[in-house]
């Protein structure tokens, strides 16, 4: 964003923000059944300065709920020297989060739906307005995920190298793994990608369980990335830490037959081909099958349902060929999580 077009209004919906404003607009989208209106909350904080405009999105999936505190917590933190602008949206998928759901009232993903459409689906009109309104505006993008019900995540980022700046980006953030993903379509990710622009993924903790770990750990996160993109100025104090291990590629892990998962790893376990991760147990007798890796990797993702059937995905495993730096890479990561830094949100991650 270049001088010229930052000290223009930034211009939501029916609102028109300078440079130094702090507001919230509320965007509407459409009615529920009962006739109550939905709308797109978006905290907007401009700088004075030039810079650039940075959206971060939470609960893109309406059962995430770890994004909606980091953001809750982003909106606390100072910013009087901000430069550029930083756009927040807590609850980017409304309809679903009142639901405690992952998907629309129709069942489907709004992170299927982008850039979505004026006149179609409820979903199709969310993602229009997110697309035009906001998205289309900014110049760098972090959604905030999780993993789904019962498949915790690692903390990890997801990014595309086919972006020049995704990769600084998502090495800024500060998590022990950085997946070097492909871009589907219909995703938000897709979105910024078609326009050329960086947007990364963090993925840390389970659908429907605020994790504190995960809150700590994403706020810091953001934070690091507006120091890297220079929006806020580096603290005087700086923890060496590993640079995060890429994972170009990942492999899940599938049950070799149906039974009880009784699994012996946890997430961020480094795994050699052969070893074995858990057993099967026959609920009908005492037999037990073992549940070997066929890849070398770490733990980024693993089920914690207890009744599983045969082809489940049991282990997901990110491949490296250095998983001796993933250990220490994911120490260093808890070491930092449990470190208080620079603002009292980092007290205590659940309470105000």
């Amino acid at each position: 964003m270049t001088e010229e077009e930052f000290f223009q209004p930034l211009k939501l919906g029916e609102q028109e923000l300078l440079p130094g404003d702090r507001e919230t607009v509320q965007l509407p989208i459409g009615h529920l059944i009962t006739h109550e209106i939905i709308q797109l909350t978006v905290h907007v904080r401009r700088g004075m300065t030039p810079g650039p405009r940075l959206l971060v999105t939470a609960a893109l999936h309406g059962d995430e709920i770890n994004g909606v505190e980091v953001v809750r917590r982003l909106l606390r933190t100072r910013m009087n020297t901000l430069a550029g602008d930083l756009l927040l949206i807590p609850i980017t998928n409304m309809p679903a989060f009142l639901s405690r759901s992952r998907y629309l009232p129709d069942r489907r993903d709004l992170n299927r739906l982008f850039p979505g459409s004026k006149t179609g689906s409820f979903g199709a009109r969310l993602a229009h307005v997110i697309t035009e309104e906001v998205a289309s505006s900014c110049t760098h993008g972090i959604d905030l995920h999780c993993g789904a019900v019962y498949r915790p995540n690692l903390p990890q980022i997801r990014y595309t190298g086919e972006i020049s700046e995704a990769f600084d980006m998502a090495n800024a953030f500060g998590t022990p793994v950085m997946i070097d993903s492909s871009i589907r379509d219909g995703t938000l990710r897709d979105v910024f990608s078609k326009q050329k622009k960086p947007q990364i993924v963090y993925e840390s903790g389970e659908a429907q369980i605020l994790d504190p770990a995960s809150v700590r750990l994403g706020i810091t996160g953001v934070l690091s990335v507006m120091r890297h993109l220079k929006m806020l100025p580096m603290p005087r104090k700086t923890t060496p830490r590993p640079d995060p291990v890429v994972c170009r590629r990942t492999w899940w892990q599938r049950a070799p037959r149906g039974g009880l998962f009784l699994p012996s790893v946890d997430l961020g376990a480094i795994v050699t081909k052969g070893k074995i991760l858990g057993k099967i147990g026959d609920p009908f007798s005492i037999k037990k099958t073992n549940i070997r890796s066929e890849r070398d990797g770490v733990i980024i993702g693993r089920a914690r349902n207890a009744v599983i059937d045969e082809g489940d995905g049991l282990f997901h495993i990110g491949l490296t060929d250095s998983p001796d730096v993933v250990q220490d890479n994911i120490e260093a990561a808890e070491a930092e999580m449990d470190h208080a830094i620079d603002h009292p949100v980092f007290d205590d991650p659940m309470t105000d």
